[in-house]
């Protein structure tokens, strides 16, 4: 009997080593893609909610909107409201915009410069609204908001839509 291994024995355990190696490196590749994939989709959700609820609060708390500059039914829309809650000392009223503008959503605010909503992780394809009005003169914003994920890498992409009724209606 002679100590240890043969040709053959060697040339099988490098055969299993590197099977099994492969197995797993592409397993683990596998869980890396998965959790990339997962934070690219919950990104870019976190990202639409955060907007979407900017402009729902802005809503809410607004008199009318100020139709001259607010585009609906557009799917790159604008809405400028009349507001109580940001006028500033001297004014009674003043004015909160909306837009997109490539690929993102941006707030103004009266005295201060415009302010982007959505992070530059996410590309903003879709920013509509739709003025709702009801019986009695009660108005309301339906907003749909679509973002996908700016890498090509990881596709993510989500749309919410919330309607909100403007607080002067009440």
């Amino acid at each position: 009997m002679k100590n240890g291994f043969s040709l053959i024995e060697m040339v099988i355990y490098a055969a299993l080593l590197g099977m099994v190696s492969v197995f797993i490196v592409n397993s683990f590749m596998q869980i890396t893609n998965v959790y990339a994939r997962a934070r690219a989709e919950r990104d870019v959700l976190a990202n639409a909610r955060a907007t979407l609820e900017t402009v729902t609060d802005a809503i809410a708390s607004s008199q009318t909107v100020y139709g001259p500059t607010s585009r609906f039914n557009n799917n790159a829309g604008q809405l400028s409201l009349a507001t109580t809650a940001t006028s500033t000392p001297g004014e009674t009223v003043s004015y909160v915009d909306f837009w997109v503008d490539g690929g993102r959503i941006f707030e103004r605010i009266p005295g201060q410069s415009a302010v982007a909503l959505s992070a530059g992780t996410a590309r903003v394809s879709m920013f509509r609204f739709e003025r709702i009005i009801q019986t009695l003169g009660r108005e309301a914003i339906k907003a749909t908001i679509r973002v996908d994920a700016a890498s090509t890498k990881f596709p993510a992409s989500v749309t919410l839509n919330a309607t909100t009724a403007l607080r002067g209606n009440y």
